[in-house]
């Protein structure tokens, strides 16, 4: 049975980075096929935390923002922020094809490390500057939920719907910073499949008692640290 996982395992990896090298875009080109959010700055990148609730329930949650610039979205490059994981930012089959290469060599570490990730870890590099949230994920495991068009699918880590999700939904980000971007909760509207397009979100800060967690976990760096949330942008 291991033999025939492991055959499986590489054969459906070569499959998927055949498709990759074809037609599918990599991270990196998804991301940033003009350099990225991150990547081609000038100004010292930070770093940004977020956490997602869905109507007052914690979840696995990754909101993905655009960098907004001159009143306009900038629709070809973006950053996942959150609790991110191999198939938020790559194609779904890429990723599978990947996660089963490594079970195929018995890389258990590398299968797991994105599931158990330390708070600091999910702290993600981002360019200064001024971000839209065109999306946003919970994920409570034998449920998703989410907000918006703009996700990864089966054959590309974006769908080109990049449309900034309804409440809070704008973000500034600093050269250099540890930005704590507090929560963002999903707030049902009781409307069954069209509430991925009606639904809200809603911001709040980070608990004291949190905070003080964050300041201990990057004590020592130099870096300045500042506690914000996302606010009521563009529609």
């Amino acid at each position: 049975m291991c033999t025939y996982w492991a055959k499986a395992g590489v054969v459906f990896a070569a499959f998927t980075t055949l498709l990759a090298g074809s037609s599918l875009p990599t991270l990196a080109q998804a991301a940033g096929r003009k350099g990225g959010p991150h990547q081609g700055q000038a100004s010292e990148p930070a770093i940004i935390f977020v956490r997602v609730l869905k109507d007052g329930e914690g979840c696995r949650g990754v909101a993905r923002l655009r960098p907004f610039k001159g009143g306009q979205l900038d629709r070809s490059r973006f950053v996942d922020i959150g609790y991110v994981v191999e198939t938020d930012s790559k194609p779904q089959l890429q990723a599978m094809g990947e996660l089963l290469g490594k079970g195929a060599t018995l890389d258990f570490k590398g299968m797991f490390a994105s599931t158990n990730k330390s708070r600091k870890d999910q702290f993600v590099t981002i360019a200064p500057g001024t971000y839209v949230m065109t999306n946003i994920l919970c994920d409570q495991g034998q449920r998703k939920t989410w907000i918006g068009g703009d996700h990864s699918n089966l054959f590309a880590a974006e769908t080109g719907q990049t449309t900034p999700i309804k409440g809070a939904n704008i973000i500034d980000v600093k050269p250099g910073e540890i930005l704590d971007a507090g929560i963002l909760e999903i707030k049902s509207d009781q409307v069954g499949f069209f509430e991925t397009k009606t639904a809200s979100v809603i911001a709040a800060p980070t608990p004291e008692s949190e905070q003080e967690q964050i300041r201990e976990i990057f004590q020592g760096t130099g870096k300045k640290m500042r506690f914000t949330t996302f606010r009521v942008g563009i529609r």
